[in-house]
């Protein structure tokens, strides 16, 4: 029997096993994987350049349906947390633009292979393809049970099986059902950084352009969410990392409720100041067409949309034919260019998944279960997403190393 046992060997689940081992020397501590290797999305992160975390990392850039119990579990995982940890096991890091953390050689198979060697160095009990399907506890010990027919019992678990994100890297959902076995609840889940679907109304040949801009998402008239930077445009919809940062928020509409993102091509600009350039513009070339009016800003093919989508047409019309409510309404267009949105991507695309075990069923100082004790939660399975940028991967490292730290505590007593 294990001292220790970990069902999900992705970021959170390596370090509760190397964190845990630390405190408890030579004790059994066995790490449980369903995929043929650990850390299998670890190895996609940050384009393949693992992002591990952002010097950033606060309340701000995080997300969970209880955001006073949100910033209470954030407490005391400062972003030099995760770079002492990986210091410790020999890996180099620096930081680039925005905060971001990557390591030196920019490879995260070389973080997967500093991980890999200090589980080795541990004696830690690594089995791969073993999916556990049933979890029960009896008399104070865990028992979990794996599709192949094995059985592994333990006095202490921690449940770190991702959530439903990027199935073919791992993430199938099925650490929610385990602690609900247990008598967790599961606040609903859903996929959050994930490009948006939205009705193209015929604009599909958009596809491949990038742009930088604004994007901000209103259900109605009320504001859910905004970021800036480069927006791609895709035959079902928009993608880019605006778009994915603020792809989570969807989860918020009401039923039945209608959501747009609009499109803010010139973000730099005040609207006012766009209309005068325009006009400008119109000034300085009256014989020209509306062909050229826009030539030299944003995408060829992006100006003769908007212009299109503003009623002004044919673009043989020459410049100084257009109005000032004509200008107003090509200015309004470029600032906020209505997409509305039908939904997301599905989970093979998304990058984390938003919802999972509430924050109200844990003690935040130690990741423990209020409903089970012995059982301990970490990762991507509980209500927590952040940021692109490395936010989901500080929070895997340091909830993992708080619930290994926790157990590995009791444990010992």
């Amino acid at each position: 029997m294990a001292k220790i046992l970990i069902i999900g060997g992705g970021a959170a689940g390596i370090a509760a096993a190397l964190t845990a081992a630390k405190r408890l020397p030579g004790q059994q501590i066995t790490l449980l994987e369903r995929m043929d290797r650990v850390g299998k999305k670890i190895l996609a992160t940050g384009n393949g350049r693992c992002n591990l975390t952002n010097a950033n990392a606060g309340p701000s850039h995080f997300y969970s349906s209880d955001k006073g119990l949100l910033r209470q579990a954030l407490e005391h995982m400062p972003p030099r947390q995760v770079l002492e940890f990986f210091s410790e096991l020999g890996l180099l890091c620096q930081e680039e633009d925005e905060g971001r953390i990557y390591p030196y050689c920019k490879q995260a198979s070389m973080v997967m292979d500093v991980l890999l060697l200090a589980l080795e160095r541990a004696n830690i009990d690594v089995q791969c393809g073993c999916a556990v399907t049933a979890i029960e506890r009896k008399k104070g010990r865990f028992t979990a049970k794996t599709a192949d027919g094995r059985s592994f019992s333990a006095e202490q678990v921690i449940l770190t099986a991702g959530g439903k994100a990027a199935p073919k890297l791992g993430s199938d959902g099925s650490g929610y059902r385990l602690a609900q076995q247990l008598g967790h609840t599961c606040v609903p889940v859903y996929p959050a950084l994930v490009a948006l679907k939205c009705d193209m109304n015929g604009l599909g040949g958009l596809k491949g352009i990038r742009a930088q801009a604004g994007l901000t998402l209103m259900a109605g008239e009320h504001m859910l969410a905004q970021d800036v930077g480069e927006v791609q445009f895709t035959e079902y919809g928009l993608s880019g990392i605006p778009a994915m940062q603020v792809s989570g928020r969807l989860s918020r509409l009401r039923k039945g409720e209608r959501c747009t993102a609009l499109v803010d091509l010139f973000p730099q600009w005040q609207p006012e100041a766009l209309f005068r350039y325009l006009k400008s513009r119109q000034k300085a070339d009256p014989q020209g067409t509306l062909e050229t009016l826009l030539l030299g800003t944003v995408h060829k093919r992006l100006a003769y949309t908007v212009l299109k989508s503003a009623g002004l047409q044919p673009l043989s019309r020459e410049n100084r034919t257009l109005t000032a409510a004509e200008l107003h309404r090509l200015a309004d267009l470029l600032k906020a260019w209505p997409f509305p949105v039908t939904g997301t991507q599905d989970w093979e695309f998304a990058q984390v998944a938003g919802g999972g075990i509430p924050l109200k069923e844990l003690d935040l100082t130690t990741m423990a279960s209020r409903a089970v004790p012995g059982l301990y939660l970490a990762g991507e399975i509980v209500d927590v997403i952040g940021d692109c940028g490395g936010f989901n991967l500080h929070w895997a490292w340091c909830s993992g190393m708080r619930a290994g730290e926790a157990a590995a505590k009791e444990a010992a007593r």
